[in-house]
């Protein structure tokens, strides 16, 4: 007996969404203010599409919840490369990976459907990668790929979400930004998330670490996210951990897909993003916070981040 199968839209055009009340209860502390919803239940299951729409990058975010044997059909409405993550909550070792596919305006390989699965797929239109990897240079190695007709994997196999493009994707499923500037901010985290599974297609052959110099690339991705007051220069973490320098540059990167000074100002720049929304820090509160000492270095150093000023982030909200 053939499995039953329900569409999963990859990407869509659809202008009937549902509202807020239209959603269950259930789904409510799931919900991001600045998504269109699209909600579907019959007698097999449940799937809640989130639709964000930031210019090249179309952001869906669907959970999904089916019984045992529905199989999932992939279909995008129009052509894209699908960059997406997969989260099975309901395993005592969850499957957390992330890898990109080209998709076409056709029904894809079906998938199967566990209990209770969050999905996070951010497309762009082929045509738009060659800008957007003049915009983001760690987005580069994206426009090396060629792009197929043929739909299907990109890349030969998945890669595990790391530290780094975990929280970008847990900054865009808990970020509960409305107004203008919620736009630039999912619109960095997914060029952000675009650009760590890039170069993680670009990295050389990866070389031999033991565990206990994983252990420690770890704490110092710890130490600098809990720290972000301080500069977090190589020559401070050196010291901080008595370590060479040569660790914090291609082991850090392989490790983490980011550079140190990249890591540095992403975490520094979230934070930042999140205190200005709250309204209730002052901007040099902010900069101390995030280890700015000049009030003109961090204006300028934020909108360059999300092209947006940090007053209309405070105004915003």
């Amino acid at each position: 007996m053939k499995p039953t199968s329900k569409i999963l839209y990859i990407e869509r055009e659809n202008q009937h969404s549902a509202q807020h009340h239209e959603i269950p209860a259930v789904y409510h502390d799931q919900l991001i203010p600045y998504a269109r919803y699209y909600y579907y239940e019959d007698e097999d299951g449940a799937i809640l599409d989130q639709h964000i729409r930031t210019s090249e990058f179309s952001i869906w975010v669907h959970n999904i919840s089916m019984r045992p044997g529905i199989e999932l059909r992939p279909v995008a409405q129009h052509p894209v490369i699908a960059l997406h993550a997969a989260e099975q909550t309901t395993s005592t070792a969850p499957l957390q990976e992330v890898g990109i596919s080209s998709m076409i305006t056709t029904s894809h390989t079906t998938l199967p459907a566990a209990n209770s699965t969050l999905r996070l797929h951010i497309n762009i239109a082929p045509a738009t990668v060659p800008h957007l990897a003049n915009e983001f240079p760690a987005m580069k190695a994206l426009a090396d790929i060629p792009v197929s007709a043929i739909p299907g994997p990109l890349h030969k196999g998945p890669f595990l979400l790391n530290t780094t493009s975990r929280r970008i994707r847990n900054r865009i499923l808990n970020g509960k930004y409305i107004g203008d500037t919620a736009y630039n901010f999912f619109r960095r985290n997914a060029a952000d998330f675009f650009g760590n599974y890039s170069r993680r297609l670009a990295a050389p052959a990866p070389i031999m670490m033991n565990q206990l110099q994983h252990t420690l690339l770890q704490d110092i991705f710890s130490y600098i996210v809990q720290n972000l007051h301080l500069s977090h220069t190589y020559q401070e973490i050196q010291q901080q951990f008595n370590v060479e320098k040569a660790l914090l540059l291609r082991p850090f990167e392989q490790e983490f897909h980011v550079t140190l000074p990249e890591l540095v100002l992403q975490e520094k720049m979230a934070l930042a993003f999140e205190l200005l929304s709250t309204r209730s820090v002052t901007i040099s509160g902010v900069m101390e916070k995030t280890g700015f000492h000049s009030h003109t270095a961090f204006m300028h150093t934020f909108e360059h981040y999300y092209k947006c000023g940090a007053l209309q982030v405070m105004d915003a909200q």
